[in-house]
């Protein structure tokens, strides 16, 4: 024989105590000539409505496959399991295995042929009781939130740890890598080029590994906790049995608390990368491309070539005579459908792309005076987006230096995109607004 014990809260006193209920069953079971002792199992303050999270019970249904016990006594349904779809499922397997359960308090023996009739009822009760804790808890965690007590996760939250009051505090080490993911997208990187920086970097992240994921690095840059408030109830739980959880979209009232903590992230900052984020998002609906930059690192220009002749964007392409093969660009509306040419815009060589966008940029610095006293009254300008890029721009030009030789961080930095016309014409707009005509 073997026993199953299992305490959820730490009101649990005398035999439903963790440490009694396994000095109990232990006796209990050893004490009695009639039984054999087959172990204790016992999982120790989960509270659970399934049994996927319950390490000692899953090892005990194992054991009984494996013919190592034949039968098991547990003090009640509740402790057992509180989901009558996994109680009735368990006790069912375990009766065709002649493996019986017996429950103290309910004194219900399962191979008995009464057994099951009153063990589906009170599983149903206990299952409900579930049901009405797990309601209570929501209902508790809604008042505490309301009385300004709430607490905030820290174990899979860059750039925070607790102080010993449970606040957050910064940490500093972590605190350096969010700064710059945030300055890296404001350069014109996507989260998923940052993630292969940051790998390629070998930068720790909050569990110790180097492993980083695009969405963990999208959703931090859209955390309002980084530049100070928190937003509390952001989830909800929807079925108390699976533990499912939603993004709240109105079903709970959600609570926005500004100036919970210290900031990482200037709060300017943090809105001009909201502002950024929904500026991407606006021109991959406007050129109907898929997403906004992939691998800039080798094709910075996805993405910012479009076609003046039909709003579309162009493609790279590889075309190879020979031995010999290069990168040229083409809309992508003119072979849309296979066989049938359809935009008549011409294509345009990768080394050209290059080139123009240098000699664009030269033509900028070559006119810096009236850049940068645009540049000066774009600094003050309602438009948090537009005033950073001012700045930014100032601060890219203080040498005025013309460039040489092409660089893609450089042009992630600066371009918004280049115009390509049937005629020849080939248009430069820079991320400040200016536009510049290449000859």
């Amino acid at each position: 024989m073997a026993a199953y014990c299992r305490v959820s809260t730490a009101q649990d006193e005398q035999l439903l105590s963790y440490e009694n209920q396994v000095r109990y069953y232990k006796e209990f079971i050893t004490n009695n000539p009639n039984y054999e002792y087959a172990g204790v199992y016992a999982d120790e303050g989960i509270s659970a409505t399934d049994t996927k999270k319950r390490d000692d019970f899953n090892r005990m249904i194992a054991d009984c496959r494996l013919g190592k016990i034949d039968r098991i006594i547990t003090k009640s349904i509740s402790r057992f399991a509180r989901n009558t779809l996994d109680c009735l499922n368990y006790v069912r397997e375990l009766k065709a295995l002649g493996i019986g359960i017996f429950f103290e308090k309910e004194n219900i023996d399962t191979l008995d042929s009464k057994g099951e009739v009153l063990l589906t009822i009170l599983s149903s009760l206990a299952q409900d009781e579930s049901r009405s804790i797990s309601e209570n808890t929501r209902w508790g965690i809604r008042r505490r939130y309301e009385n300004g007590e709430y607490g905030i996760a820290t174990k899979r939250f860059m750039g925070y740890d607790r102080d010993e009051n449970g606040r957050l505090i910064i940490n500093p080490e972590q605190a350096k890598v969010v700064k710059r993911i945030y300055k890296e997208f404001l350069s014109g990187k996507t989260a998923d080029h940052i993630k292969r920086i940051l790998e390629k970097e070998r930068i720790v992240k909050w569990d110790g590994t180097c492993k980083w994921e695009t969405t963990t690095i999208q959703s931090m840059l859209e955390n309002e906790k980084y530049k100070g408030d928190a937003i509390l109830q952001k989830g909800l739980t929807v079925d108390f049995l699976t533990k499912k959880r939603k993004k709240n979209e109105g079903e709970l009232q959600q609570l926005y608390i500004e100036e919970d903590h210290e900031a990482i992230i200037p709060p300017d900052m943090w809105e001009c990368v909201q502002l950024e984020i929904l500026r991407r998002k606006a021109h991959i609906e406007k050129y109907s491309l898929k997403s906004y930059s992939r691998k800039a690192e080798s094709n910075p220009f996805f993405g910012k070539v479009v076609c003046g002749e039909c709003g579309s964007s162009f493609g790279r392409k590889t075309w190879i005579n020979g031995k010999k093969s290069r990168q040229v660009w083409q809309c992508n509306e003119r072979y849309r459908v296979k066989g049938v040419q359809g935009c008549t815009n011409r294509h345009i060589e990768e080394s050209t792309l290059e080139q123009v966008f240098i000699i664009a940029w030269n033509a900028l610095i070559d006119n810096i005076s009236v850049c940068r006293e645009k540049w000066h009254k774009q600094a003050e300008d309602n438009n948090l987006l537009t005033a950073y890029r001012a700045k930014d721009f100032l601060k890219l030009t203080e040498r005025a230096d013309h460039i040489i030789k092409f660089n893609s961080d450089h042009l992630l930095r600066t371009l918004d995109h280049i115009t390509i016309y049937e005629n020849g014409d080939i248009f430069i707009q820079f991320l400040d607004g200016t536009e510049i005509e290449y000859c």
